[in-house]
């Protein structure tokens, strides 16, 4: 599986590769009830404006709004999202 995680204004852009939509987007939910299986900070979690999915060849994107930065979510993504798939 490949992540590549990017900063942008106002939140990050990263790649997925290997995912689909609806796997993130159940993955994201999880995260936000406080369901998932892997460590989540809460804190992080309300400093996102929005997140946004969207189908792209060889995976998914995935454009996280809010007072979020690549170096901080990068390690987050790679444990709750590629976890179980590396």
């Amino acid at each position: 599986m490949k992540i590549e995680i990017t900063n942008q204004t106002n939140g990050i852009k990263a790649f997925l590769g290997g995912f689909s939509t609806e796997e993130l987007s159940a993955k994201i939910e999880a995260c936000k009830t406080g369901e998932c299986s892997c460590n989540c900070d809460p804190a992080m979690m309300q400093k996102i404006e929005s997140i946004d999915l969207e189908s792209v060849d060889g995976g998914s994107t995935i454009t996280i709004t809010g007072d979020v930065d690549a170096q901080t979510l990068a390690p987050m993504m790679q444990e709750c999202l590629l976890g179980d798939k590396q």
